[in-house]
């Protein structure tokens, strides 16, 4: 479970940051017009859109890239419904219960409707979310969708960009192990290395660490609703994870880590299911954005 959580959390931490970060002046020059784009190797071509974007790079006003940038976003930010709430469930009324274990000393969920484990030892699933990180500074909550199939994945993301909006960013493995980075609202995407995404759906990655990490504390009984849930607390250093069951389902995970408590990720579980939609493994037909890349003095590691 600690690794599954890990690749959404991370897939979610790339979208926000590729949304959110702007580009240094100078990162991107086209000396021609967007007419020198042509057609990538499968004849799609550059949006408007794209095109606009791409030679805003070109100028030296900031404000003109600026505003191509945000006609990309959508007006609102929708920030998703949490069905337990934005804030660490209240347990001080809680009590103690005796839980079935395994043989390695932790409970024993197998009886579940809807396992958590069981389901990703499956070669096909769904798993929906909202994921939300809280510090002192700020907090954001971002939806993720995570599709299997086979070894395709795919990921989508709404991602906030600060005041301004939010953005799509989907994520695409495809059989033969590419990845493609997709910005809908751009009608483009970008083929990536695969290196960093090779091992996310391997073996490993649906045999191991399919439990909490650290050390099991104890199973609580909490009513929340009106509707009683049990609570596996497990700690790990100064990190406790609290995993939240109903008789069907994992259904929350609260990550408390920090001096004081005040580092929280929360993990508010959607859907689970052995399904997945077979259409979002399909590479749609957007323009090549590899094709600008080949053809420009673009550099990327002035992005960084």
């Amino acid at each position: 479970m600690k690794r599954i959580i890990s690749v959404i959390f991370a897939v979610a931490l790339i979208a926000s940051f590729t949304a959110c970060k702007p580009l240094p002046e100078g990162s991107f020059k086209e000396e021609n017009t967007s007419s020198a784009y042509g057609a990538d190797s499968n004849g799609e071509t550059a949006s408007p859109e794209l095109e606009e974007f791409l030679n805003s790079f070109d100028s030296t006003d900031p404000a003109q890239f600026e505003q191509q940038f945000e006609q990309m976003l959508e007006e609102e930010v929708e920030i998703p419904e949490m069905e337990f709430g934005n804030e660490l469930i209240d347990d001080s009324d809680s009590s103690k219960v005796e839980v079935d274990l395994n043989d390695e000393g932790r409970p024993d969920h197998s009886d579940l409707d809807l396992n958590f484990t069981d389901i990703f030892n499956n070669d096909e699933y769904t798993i929906d979310v909202v994921l939300m990180t809280k510090t002192a500074e700020e907090e954001v909550r971002v939806p993720v969708v995570a599709m299997r199939n086979g070894k395709q994945a795919y990921f989508e993301v709404v991602a906030p960009v600060q005041g301004k909006g939010s953005m799509r960013v989907n994520m695409l493995i495809t059989e033969d192990g590419k990845l493609y980075f997709i910005l809908p609202a751009m009608k483009a995407y970008m083929p990536m290395p695969g290196e960093a995404m090779n091992d996310v759906f391997n073996s490993e990655f649906v045999t191991e660490d399919t439990s909490a990490s650290g050390t099991y504390i104890e199973s609580r009984e909490v009513v929340i609703d009106g509707k009683t849930y049990t609570c596996d607390i497990y700690q790990d250093g100064d990190t406790i994870t609290k995993n939240y069951y109903n008789n069907e389902e994992l259904k929350r995970i609260e990550n408390i880590s920090g001096e004081n408590g005040e580092n929280i990720v929360i993990m508010e579980i959607n859907e689970i299911s052995k399904k997945s939609d077979k259409s979002k493994f399909k590479l749609p037909k957007y323009f090549d954005l590899s094709t600008v890349m080949k053809s420009s003095s673009f550099n990327i590691d002035s992005m960084y």
